[in-house]
């Protein structure tokens, strides 16, 4: 499992529209939000990194008002241990 803490940075005046699309994807955990409404921090969490990159470009196609996503903490814990165990 990959697990992130990230940011999203949205438009402008659409948070409660981000928030609510935002509902439809569990992966997605929302922890706070910046007081101009435009940055959100988020846990993302995956099966692998591979899917990771697909949460990230499901949510930006699809939530049209997320401008950018940074991953500010990334645990691969569980995917090195795959790794090294041969899994």
């Amino acid at each position: 499992m990959v697990i992130t803490g990230s940011a999203l940075f949205i438009e402008p005046g659409s948070y409660e529209s981000v928030l609510k699309q935002l509902e439809e994807f569990p992966q997605v955990t929302v922890q706070a939000v910046s007081d101009l409404r435009t940055e959100l921090v988020v846990n993302l969490e995956a099966e692998s990194q591979g899917e990771l990159e697909d949460l990230c470009d499901r949510l930006k196609s699809q939530i049209v008002e997320i401008l950018d996503i940074t991953h500010m903490y990334i645990n691969f814990e569980d995917e090195v241990e795959k790794i090294v165990s041969g899994s």
